[in-house]
């Protein structure tokens, strides 16, 4: 059963509960009013008839009571009348004569009893229901062909409804079928109304819009871990087969597999960056964040890194700010950071050079700068060295995969900080990493 037939049957079904409950509601409440009105007149006159007839009765007699009662009657309209009684239950008087109201249960009756010089009868005053009979028995056929037209409206009401409002949804669905991984740019139709059913395609849109953006990365990652592995695979092969071409010396030899290692040693890192990379696209990477003293971890990873320098006869320097340069982050992915920047202005500054690196303290930041006098980069490589296996020129193809600044720029985001570059070609560069500073009672 489609939704749309449900909802015309649920509305039908609702509406006709309401209408059978309002119909119920007008007819005994009208029923209830005639009554009360049928009610209302007999107590009336019943008072008034006391009182006329002990007022006009001076002296008593049988007769007299039962004159002044027929005198009473004659002032009653049609379809009601008086019967009077004496004190044994004799019929002493009958008005109108034809109508007999113990005969029927069409009347509504009210006694009393009253008493002349010391003498007592009895009265029963009665009206005919004739009238508020037929006015119910109108009602009840208005309302019985009525109702079945009410009912055939409110289904199709509820269909035109149903329709109407499901028309968005069908529009949602054939939008959706046209969608897929090749073609997520195809966004929803947004409803002009601000209801249900705009939320929910602003949210779908929302959610393509990431989907799309992830496809494209995806495809993007894909083709450029492609393109860099296919190169060393390729001399890994060419090297391989043109040394077994023929019989060479063992130097040879030695020289292709040496070749060989160390092509497929840049191609284990490669993949090594790529699959860390990819954890990062995910998520998939658990950080663990816990005050620490950032002065401390660029001393501790300064020191390290001080002897291969040494062995490039470039100069290396490490300054730290004397104020407090506290801060909440992941200990292993800082470290990390900075072991890439300074990995790579290691491996971009000819000897000799000169590598700084300077911990300080900015208003509420916290600031490592990595400075080179190494070989730079242009101006227009600038805005794109954090992109992914993105190498300015041949200069610059130190043997790597062009992932490290985009890993250490995936780190500082992570940390709710920012990283900036500034470079001159054939002078150097100067990177600068931003992280909130935070006080070890705020952490804790």
């Amino acid at each position: 059963m489609s939704l749309r037939l449900r909802l015309t049957l649920w509305y039908a079904t609702i509406f006709s509960v309401g209408l059978i409950a309002f119909a119920a509601i007008v007819w005994f409440g009208l029923r209830s009013l005639l009554y009360a009105d049928v009610d209302g007149w007999l107590a009336g006159q019943s008072e008034g008839f006391e009182r006329f007839v002990i007022g006009e009765v001076l002296e008593h007699t049988e007769e007299k009571v039962v004159e002044e009662t027929l005198e009473f009657s004659t002032g009653l309209p049609v379809g009601s009348g008086v019967r009077l009684f004496d004190a044994n239950g004799k019929l002493l008087l009958s008005r109108p004569e034809s109508a007999k109201p113990h005969e029927t249960e069409s009347v509504r009756t009210v006694g009393g009893v009253f008493t002349v010089a010391g003498h007592e009868y009895r009265f029963v005053l009665w009206r005919s229901l004739e009238e508020t009979e037929k006015a119910l028995n109108r009602l009840d056929v208005v309302l019985f062909v009525l109702a079945p037209i009410f009912l055939l409206l409110s289904i199709l009401g509820g269909w035109w409804l149903g329709r109407n409002a499901l028309r968005p949804v069908d529009e949602i669905t054939e939008a959706a079928r046209r969608i897929s991984f090749q073609n997520m740019s195809g966004l929803l139709p947004i409803p002009p109304h601000r209801d249900e059913l705009q939320r929910l395609c602003l949210a779908w849109n929302e959610m393509l819009m990431r989907l799309d953006a992830s496809a494209k990365r995806l495809t993007q990652f894909t083709a450029d871990a492609s393109h860099e592995l296919r190169t060393p695979l390729a001399v890994i092969r060419t090297t391989a087969e043109l040394t077994l071409r023929q019989d060479r010396p063992q130097a040879q030899y030695v020289e292709a597999l040496r070749k060989i290692a160390q092509d497929s040693q840049q191609m284990t890192q490669m993949l090594e960056s790529l699959m860390e990379l990819a954890r990062t696209d995910d998520n998939g990477i658990p950080l663990s964040f816990s005050p620490l003293d950032l002065s401390a971890l660029v001393v501790e990873v300064s020191e390290e890194v001080k002897p291969l320098t040494s062995d490039n006869n470039v100069a290396f320097t490490c300054k730290t700010s004397a104020e407090d340069l506290s801060v909440v982050g992941d200990r292993g992915l800082l470290r990390r950071l900075l072991l890439l920047l300074l990995d790579n202005a290691i491996k971009f500054t000819p000897a000799p050079g000169r590598i700084e690196v300077q911990a300080d303290r900015v208003a509420n930041e916290a600031l490592v700068e990595v400075r080179d006098t190494g070989i730079g980069i242009d101006e227009r490589d600038l805005p794109y060295i954090f992109d992914r296996f993105y190498q300015a020129d041949g200069s610059r193809s130190g043997g790597g995969a062009g992932l490290g600044l985009s890993m250490a720029q995936w780190i500082v985001q992570n940390h709710d900080g920012r990283i900036e570059v500034n470079s001159t070609l054939g002078r150097g560069s100067l990177f600068r990493v931003f992280l909130p500073l935070k006080t070890r009672e705020a952490a804790d």
